[in-house]
């Protein structure tokens, strides 16, 4: 790895270290019937693996649509094999 990645990627890990020490207080998180205590850090980080999970999903979504669409108006080609009828 780049020396540069590695830099970058250490600071990262310091600047996670430093929230989820920083956010250890309990909340309480209430979901229709459904209740419990969760610190902030993991909800926050909760959250946002949800919310990294729901664009991977509609840009695999995407994705396939287009391809659906790109290959539903490509034009028909005919192959010759070769042999004369």
């Amino acid at each position: 790895m780049q020396p540069f990645k590695i830099i970058v990627l250490l600071a990262l890990v310091a600047l996670v270290a430093v929230f989820t020490f920083q956010n250890t207080q309990s909340v309480d998180v209430t979901l229709y019937f459904w209740s419990f205590k969760l610190s902030v850090s993991l909800l926050l980080l909760a959250t946002f693996s949800i919310g990294v999970l729901c664009g991977m999903l509609l840009m695999f979504l995407h994705s396939v649509i287009k391809n659906r669409r790109k290959e539903s108006n490509a034009p028909a080609t005919l192959t010759y094999n070769g042999k004369d009828s």
